[in-house]
């Protein structure tokens, strides 16, 4: 099952990659945006809105993992299922892809990525009529969106998870991101130490963030791998205890590793097709 699973983790990567070649360039799939803040640019893309759809559609924002960009989310700006009823767009987290941050340290925590990417929320809701946003989260991002939605309710209408450490005690860092903290920096390309960091924060970003969870009171979903070898398949199961103030569902996914945002894009599909028509 492993070999099995592997295989199958690399092919998806490759293909990713290949479509990501093909796309981001391409102004008839996708368009970049950027925003000045006051030292750094935040960057994000959204899919056009074509003169034969005048209408405005819900917007979907795509929110990756770390180490990464919005290029892990290339293949839904090829897919006419998402892409005929939604606007989708896709950010760079502060620090990654094109997206700076403040000067001074990265941005680890969950609260400091939140606060940074306010604008980006922003102005993708006013893009689309000021209508309110789902959200979507791989890994990182998947432990992020809640934080997002917190702080910025007048933007967001629903939250998916896919693969993201919710529950701290579950959280705990893998022994090999705590024998690379023990290293020197110098060993390590900087967007490993980065990475690494932002996997340290999120135990202690969570146990802070548990009272705002359980306040959150629009629609969840969370979609989990059984086989996920980086975060703990029981995050999900206690998702409905952490979100105790809403309405909760949760998706196991059976033979599923962790990158379920390449290798379950159907079961994304519908959990977004759902989201939508619940929030």
């Amino acid at each position: 099952m492993a070999f099995l699973l592997g295989g199958i983790r690399h092919h998806e990567i490759k293909k990713n990659k290949t479509i990501f070649a093909r796309i981001h360039q391409d102004e008839s799939v996708i368009t970049h945006h950027y925003i000045q803040c006051v030292d750094h640019v935040l960057h994000y893309v959204s899919s056009p809105q074509l003169a034969s759809q005048p209408e405005m559609k819900s917007s979907v924002v795509f929110v990756h993992g770390t180490p990464g960009s919005w290029v892990s989310f290339s293949r839904y700006f090829e897919n006419e299922e998402v892409t005929n009823h939604f606007s989708i767009h896709a950010i760079d987290r502060p620090g990654w892809g094109e997206s700076g941050y403040d000067k001074g340290h990265f941005p680890y925590s969950l609260s400091e990525q939140s606060r940074l990417i306010g604008p980006m929320l922003e102005a993708i809701w006013k893009a689309n009529k000021q209508q309110k946003i789902l959200l979507v989260g791989h890994s990182f991002g998947g432990s992020l969106v809640p934080k997002l939605a917190v702080d910025y309710p007048q933007y967001v209408k629903g939250i998916i998870v896919l693969a993201g450490d919710l529950d701290p005690e579950l959280s705990e860092a893998r022994w090999f991101n705590k024998l690379m903290a023990r290293l020197p920096n110098i060993c390590f390309p900087k967007r490993w130490v980065n990475s690494n960091e932002e996997v340290l924060a999120i135990r202690p970003s969570l146990t802070h963030l548990q009272t705002e969870f359980s306040q959150i009171s629009m629609p969840i979903s969370v979609l989990q791998g059984r086989q996920d070898g980086l975060v703990r398949p029981d995050n999900a199961v206690k998702a409905p205890d952490i979100f105790s103030s809403a309405e909760v569902d949760v998706i196991m996914l059976d033979g599923a590793s962790h990158i379920i945002n390449l290798t379950h894009v159907f079961d994304v599909k519908e959990a977004i097709a759902n989201m939508a028509k619940k929030a």
